[in-house]
């Protein structure tokens, strides 16, 4: 997760001119971020390994993920998370925000590139709430609501996001 806070928001806004700047525009204006963290470890849902296989085997209309189809969704839930959890469980509060770019997996040279990336921006006035749990879906609208199936979740204390803040939550879903 990376955090802009006001101040960063409003310099980047005025700089760039953009009302809602996702989080490359500030990485391109070298703006850094106030803070950073990351958290380890995630399950792979029941729902999320079926999307997956169907896609791998061709069945039926399984749409595959892209940035118009693939979410970060964000909640307040404390609830563990188990593998047959449809939704952000326990979540009183949850934002689901479409993937500004979802990455590729694909071989380069050398060992085979086992990773996916999805990352999504949070604007000034989004999932402003305490963040504590996450997760991808494959919805394809902005929403509090998540669409199945639900790929992955975990639980991770990550803070509270304030109004006029901006956050950028990535998931990386490395397969070993």
């Amino acid at each position: 997760m990376e955090r802009w806070d006001a101040d960063a928001v409003g310099w980047v806004r005025r700089r760039s001119g953009l009302a809602a700047p996702e989080g490359h525009v500030f990485h391109e204006l070298k703006v850094p971020s106030y803070r950073t963290t990351e958290h380890l470890g995630n399950a792979i849902l029941s729902a999320g390994w079926t999307r997956i296989l169907n896609l791998l085997i061709g069945t039926g209309s399984t749409q595959a993920m892209d940035a118009t189809h693939t979410r970060v969704g964000v909640g307040d839930g404390t609830t563990a998370v188990t593998t047959a959890d449809t939704t952000l469980t326990g979540s009183t509060n949850k934002y689901f925000k479409t993937a500004a770019g979802v990455g590729t997996i694909g071989a380069g040279a050398g060992p085979p590139t086992t990773t996916l990336t999805i990352a999504a921006t949070f604007g000034i006035s989004q999932a402003n709430f305490d963040w504590r749990k996450f997760g991808v879906d494959f919805g394809t609208a902005d929403g509090t609501t998540e669409v199945a199936p639900l790929l992955n979740a975990a639980v991770s204390n990550q803070g509270t996001k304030a109004s006029g803040q901006i956050w950028t939550a990535t998931a990386t879903l490395s397969w070993t």
